[in-house]
């Protein structure tokens, strides 16, 4: 009951001193992405969908709206509504574009390098973080059969009937919302505070294996002696040597996970965000890609112009010259040669192991990253997406042996043994959105103190999360 009322009353509370707006095209009445909004002080980004919440604030007299392809507007915060509107204006081609020449890939991509300084924003800034993570297992195949039991509960028909419980596909899904204050272009100068987090579930799943578990727990307490310890064998390679507390290890996981402080759960989410933006993106205000580093090593085309929010681009197709690295394409503004977006994927596996019926493959399918220009006419990072794929397959035989030597008679108890046939993957989805931007100076920076309160709660319905998370974007 109390958690249902903090709901209600935090719902109130963000519904009463935030206004959902939605930016439109004036000719075309279609809702337009990325619109950067900014009152003089801060600076939210709206959604792909021109969708953003706008906090109520008697010191803010005016807003400003400005948008790559669109006329600047400004609207006096009075006169807020729940539709506001821009007016494209004519998109005026550079001379470049209608002369004769056209850019080389190389050319436009050394232009690229040679403006990355002065057209990102590479300061110290203060943003809201949004990360939405899904994860989806797929079982391609699983059988076990049973060789030896000693136990007549754990016999093959036993076995079968727990493999047909277990899902063919599951997923799960975390969200989660940061204060971010940090350096664009280095690693150094970083704090972030976990404002909310949330989990979402998957009730009949979590049913299905919690019934597994205490099934198979019931079995064992029944059956096995309280002084056992166990020894897994598989094959003349493996060895290991275990407790009889397999109950009690997979709840002390499950309580870890569950039980982790949230200063540590922030520290986890930063690790996470510094690797997407200042470890594989930048490198102290330089290009860490290496199609942007060092593009030497690949092959580029220019593929033309393209228009992207209603900008002319142009679109640089690049793949590596080894089979390893990346391909992809970028798209570049024709007037500043500021990066709009880039996407890439593994051209081959990133890891893979092969070895004695164990197999591991990982591969980056996918990965983008969404520029937009703030307030200060800076390219800003605003989303970024990646899609992972973990492959894993098992085929090995294996003999789980109790021994005890507190009782009288022979060490061995009980013994175990099967062939397990296992192939699965993985499919990773994250989504990060970058929102509320504004610069700030290394003496607010120095005096933040991230305040570590959070860790994630489980939820068992979208609309739940939503309700703690009302600018969470819709994906």
């Amino acid at each position: 009951m109390k958690k249902l009322l903090y709901l209600i009353c935090f719902f109130s509370v963000a519904t009463a001193f935030a206004q959902h707006i939605i930016v439109l095209d004036s000719l075309t009445q279609e809702p337009i992405p990325f619109v950067h909004v900014y009152d003089g002080n801060k600076g939210v980004i709206a959604s792909g969908t021109g969708a953003f919440y706008w906090g109520k604030t008697k010191a803010v007299d005016s807003i400003t709206l400005s948008c790559m392809g669109y006329a600047l507007k400004k609207i006096g915060a009075d006169q807020l509504k729940d539709s506001l509107y821009l007016m494209p204006k004519t998109v005026q081609l550079s001379a470049v574009v209608v002369s004769n020449r056209t850019l080389t890939a190389e050319e436009i991509m050394e232009r690229v390098r040679k403006n990355t300084a002065q057209n990102m924003d590479f300061g110290l800034s203060a943003s809201e973080v949004y990360v939405v993570k899904k994860d989806v297992d797929v079982v391609q195949k699983m059988t076990i059969e049973i060789k030896k039991s000693t136990i007549k509960e754990l016999d093959q028909s036993f076995v079968d009937e727990i493999l047909e419980k277990i899902p063919e596909r599951d997923s799960s899904t975390h969200y989660i919302k940061s204060k971010w204050l940090r350096d664009n272009g280095s690693i150094k100068d970083h704090k972030l505070q976990v404002t909310q987090s949330a989990n979402l579930q998957d009730s009949l799943s979590e049913s299905t294996y919690n019934s597994m578990q205490e099934t198979i727990q019931d079995i064992l307490n029944k059956r096995v002696k309280k002084d056992s310890y166990f020894k897994v064998k598989s094959g003349p390679l493996i060895s290991v040597k275990a407790d009889n507390n397999i109950g009690q290890e997979v709840d002390s996981i499950v309580q870890d996970s569950n039980n982790i402080t949230p200063a540590k759960y922030a520290d986890i989410q930063l690790g996470r965000l510094k690797r997407l933006v200042n470890t594989i993106l930048f490198n102290e205000k330089n290009w860490a890609l290496p199609f942007l580093g060092k593009p030497n090593k690949y092959d580029l085309t220019n593929e033309g112009i393209v228009y992207d929010q209603r900008v002319p681009t142009y679109k640089l197709r690049f793949s590596s010259k080894k089979k390893k690295d990346y391909s992809g394409y970028l798209l570049v503004d024709i007037e500043d040669f500021g990066v709009h977006k880039i996407t890439y994927h593994n051209n081959k596996h990133a890891s893979r192991i092969k070895l004695f019926g164990l197999f591991f493959q990982k591969q980056l399918n996918d990965r983008t990253y969404v520029f937009v220009k703030n307030q200060l006419g800076k390219y800003t990072l605003y989303q970024i997406k990646e899609e992972e794929n973990t492959k894993l397959g098992l085929k090995r035989p294996f003999k789980v042996i109790e021994k005890n030597k507190v009782v009288k008679g022979r060490n061995r108890q009980n013994v175990l043994s099967m062939d397990v046939n296992y192939s699965g993957e993985t499919i990773s989805k994250k989504t990060i959105y970058f929102n509320s931007f504004r610069s700030i100076s290394k003496t607010e920076f120095d005096a933040f103190k991230a305040m570590h309160t959070v860790t994630p709660t489980n939820y068992y319905s979208l609309e739940s999360i939503r309700k703690i998370m009302p600018g969470l974007p819709s994906e």
